[in-house]
């Protein structure tokens, strides 16, 4: 299959190319282990009532230290973290995919783009994700409490406002790229 006008050298070429696939395969291994672990460990933190209790904690504060944790409270907190977490694999699901693209030397292609902007996108959801989550908990797992004992938990952290923007950048990157291979294109048809 022959590279596209913006791919890389062929991996024989002596350029900065040979490490960028290089560290492609490295980092598509490396995202592979992070979803599986991710995937094992946070079925572990929610079925081990002590993590589960330090994932409420991590996700509330103190408060996550007084709401009660009875089996349906952590299949609860299950379906409410779950979102985060899915959303969280299918972006590293498509890192994933675009260290693949680089390590066959698809750089500038459309494939890598799109790939990127479904990482970017990934990354910026985290950001409101965040807080809904973190209120969703707090209803969930204080609503059967008597009145005046329910909690209405609101978190807003830098990370949150740093997922938006670095989500932010990587999706428009990924525009940039996309034209840049639609350009590209359009450039090879001329010769």
């Amino acid at each position: 299959m022959q590279a596209g006008p913006l791919s890389m050298p062929s991996p024989g070429s002596p350029t900065g190319a040979n490490r960028l696939v290089r560290m492609s395969r490295a980092m598509e291994w490396v995202t592979t282990a992070g979803i599986v672990l991710i995937i094992a460990l946070m079925g572990a933190a929610l079925v081990i009532p002590p993590w589960t209790r330090n994932l409420l904690l991590a996700k509330l504060g103190e408060a996550g230290a007084r709401l009660p944790l009875e089996p349906i409270h952590q299949a609860m907190a299950t379906l409410i973290l779950a979102v985060p977490v899915i959303v969280m694999i299918w972006g590293l699901w498509h890192v994933r995919l675009l260290f693949r693209e680089f390590a066959q030397g698809h750089v500038f292609t459309d494939s890598a783009a799109r790939h990127l902007q479904q990482f970017g996108i990934s990354v910026l959801a985290q950001g409101p994700l965040g807080p809904l989550v973190a209120t969703a908990i707090g209803l969930a797992l204080s609503f059967g409490n008597p009145p005046g004992q329910r909690m209405l938990v609101l978190t807003f952290s830098v990370n949150d406002y740093l997922a938006v923007i670095v989500g932010g950048v990587l999706v428009a990157v990924a525009a940039a790229m996309r034209e840049a291979a639609r350009l590209a294109d359009e450039n090879a048809s001329f010769v």
